[in-house]
């Protein structure tokens, strides 16, 4: 094995939190320049930056001349240049821009610019300072000028207009009078107004609903009524006799809308409403395809047993992924093979060559007793580097593949891009722990960069320790073979140290590191988990005995050591299994518990069969990357012969 040197992520962080991170010593990159000149000019960056929000100009004077040609210069004038903005100095931010065009500079300095020009109704310099796409609120103010000006027909204007109307929130103030001049000049037609409310009232702004519903005609005021009835309460839905047939094509728009809805809260009632609907209510066959899709899949979900009924009215074009998806769970749960195999021929041919069917559909002539036609197909996929794959060549006892390619780059090529401004303001931004910054300067700078340059971007990014960047690049390019860049081995000691403590597989930690940071350790999600391995504050109190901050719940190996933690204990209260640990650790323990079979059912097809998609791709995930470890990390053993044999139940669980 390859040993990476590499410096880490966590002493970006020493910078910020001080003596409460321990890490690898931080080597300075020999080819951006001398390192003890670096290290001074980024102390004197931080006073000149202090110095200029004090207004203490000549202290601030002093320190620039001293910063010399140091990468992160501009960003000082981008705020002295926010404080001073002026006319006076119309020509400092032009040139500022211009130099600066297409950067975090440029927009950071563009918006203040903007506003201080709307604000003295300087029409003429906002319309040839505003760069598309802009916010909303200069969007509007940008069209208004243009029209003061005649700078560009007044139908062009507001055909714009009329994009920016269709939006289910709330517009700035600042639209107000271009839309008066919208309306007045009579493009705010009734179906205009109708598409928003439906917007409003479908995921947008509900209480933008009775403002839309004034601006119908009288006769159709009822609709928004009813349109804001069921969205506060699906079941309003059930009032049938408001449904008159005055306006049909939108009453029928409400009640697809409140059906889909209540599916999920009253399946019953959701079922026994859409079967007896009054005459005067027409669905089309897009609203009752589109409502057989969502019951299919709400009542599967729910386990409900009228599901498979809902699925079958669906013709295997007809299916979305998630219904198709449900479709496939509950012929594996019940073990409907024949299904199965007769289904397959009848997908759309991209459809029918995805790996999961091309699995099942292997398993199912294994099950139903022809191997003959199972065994070409699980060669196949033993070719191919997913679950799928690895599983197939489990199951036929071959090999399976890593398919991985290094990136072939000449050492120059690195240097010069090393030497790109953009990417020094990047690297020096992460040497101060700016790392909202420094994503900012890494976004603005990759569509700059062609593929083969963006490939060495990542190769930068992974030296630098700065994992999740290097992963995200090579994503977004689809080089999915440069499989040792893709998955590193960050932060090595602390998964391995911790992960032999707690008497786990360093590969599954590393593997859980993978999918749920991508190796970020500031990482935090909407649901408040932080860390490597996204640890809940209520987990960290759990496990520690006491509240943790986020910045100590972010602190690498204490985040390590309590991941690999719960992931031992979970697996010890479900039956020291770790898949199901896997599981546990996505969508918590008692779900699990709720999933688990009374009878012992083949792992694989338990994980197809879990409720949720989110969890269920986790634990795909999680398996494949636990066996791309174990291979870089030259273990010759397998995940998936493990798997193949396993069975699921409450009673392996110990339930």
């Amino acid at each position: 094995m390859l040993k990476q040197v590499v410096f880490s992520c966590t002493l970006f962080f020493t910078v910020l939190l001080g003596p409460l991170v321990q890490a690898e010593p931080l080597i300075d990159d020999p080819l951006i320049g001398d390192a003890g000149k670096l290290r001074q000019q980024r102390e004197l960056f931080v006073k000149a930056e202090y110095a200029a929000s004090r207004g203490r100009l000549p202290e601030y004077e002093l320190l620039l001349q001293e910063l010399g040609d140091y990468p992160l210069v501009p960003y000082l004038e981008l705020k002295r240049l926010q404080q001073v903005g002026y006319l006076a100095n119309e020509d400092r931010v032009l040139r500022f821009l211009e130099t600066y065009k297409h950067t975090p500079m440029d927009w950071q300095l563009r918006q203040v610019w903007l506003t201080y020009l709307a604000r003295n109704d300087e029409k003429a310099r906002f319309v040839r300072d505003f760069q598309p796409p802009g916010s909303t609120a200069n969007q509007c103010l940008n069209y208004r000028y243009q029209l003061d000006l005649e700078l560009t027909p007044a139908d062009a204007i507001y055909r714009a207009v009329d994009h920016l109307w269709q939006t289910g929130d709330s517009l700035p103030k600042a639209c107000d009078p271009l839309l008066a001049r919208w309306t007045k000049a009579g493009n705010r037609t009734d179906e205009l107004i109708w598409a928003r409310l439906k917007l409003a009232a479908e995921g947008g702004n509900h209480t933008l609903i009775p403002y839309l519903g004034r601006l119908l005609p009288e006769s159709m005021g009822y609709l928004a009524d009813r349109y804001h009835q069921v969205r506060r309460d699906p079941a309003n839905v059930r009032h049938m006799h408001y449904f008159t047939g005055v306006y049909p094509k939108h009453e029928a728009e409400i009640v697809t809308y409140g059906l889909s809805r209540l599916i999920w809260r009253d399946p019953d009632r959701a079922i026994g409403l859409l079967t007896n609907l009054p005459t005067t209510l027409k669905l089309n066959a897009e609203q009752l395809n589109f409502l057989y899709q969502r019951f299919g899949v709400a009542l599967s979900v729910k386990d409900h047993p009228a599901a498979d009924e809902w699925l079958a009215k669906l013709a295997p074009a007809e299916h979305t992924d998630q219904s198709l998806q449900w479709q496939l769970a509950s012929w594996v749960r019940n073990g409907n093979w024949q299904a199965l195999i007769e289904l397959v021929p009848r997908l759309p041919v991209v459809t029918q060559q995805y790996s999961v069917w091309q699995y099942w559909l292997a398993r199912a002539y294994g099950e139903t007793g022809r191997p003959e036609l199972a065994q070409p197909i699980y060669r196949k996929l033993a070719g191919e580097r997913h679950y799928y794959g690895f599983l197939a060549a489990a199951r036929i006892g071959q090999p399976h593949s890593l398919a991985r390619e290094a990136i072939n780059y000449q050492p120059a090529d690195l240097a010069a891009l090393r030497e790109r401004d953009d990417i020094r303001r990047a690297y020096e931004f992460l040497r101060l722990g700016r790392y909202l910054s420094a994503r900012r300067e890494w976004n603005q700078l990759l569509p700059k960069l062609d593929g083969q340059q963006q490939q060495l971007a990542a190769v930068l990014a992974h030296q630098w320790g700065w994992y999740d960047q290097a992963i995200f690049t090579l994503a977004r390019l689809g080089e999915y073979d440069a499989v040792r860049v893709r998955f590193p081995e960050a932060y090595q000691s602390d998964h391995e140290n911790y992960a032999e403590r707690a008497g786990i597989d360093p590969n599954w930690a590393f593997a859980i590191s993978r999918r749920e940071s991508s190796f970020r350790f500031d990482a935090h999600s909407p649901a408040g988990a932080h860390g490597l391995m996204q640890i809940m504050p209520r987990t960290a109190e759990y496990l520690e005995r006491k509240p943790l901050s986020n910045q100590q719940i972010q602190h690498v190996p204490t985040n390590i050591r309590m991941g690999t933690s719960y992931l031992a204990e979970l697996r010890g209260r479900l039956g020291h299994n770790w898949v199901l640990a896997t599981a546990a650790y996505n969508a918590g323990i008692y779900r699990v518990f709720e999933w688990l079979p009374d009878e012992p059912m083949a792992v694989d097809r338990w994980i197809e069969t879990i409720p949720y998609q989110e969890t269920r791709d986790y634990v795909k995930n999680v398996l494949a990357y636990q066996q791309i470890y174990r291979d870089l990390r030259e273990q010759e053993t397998s995940v998936f012969a493990e798997l193949v044999p396993m069975a699921i139940s409450k009673a392996a669980a110990g339930r």
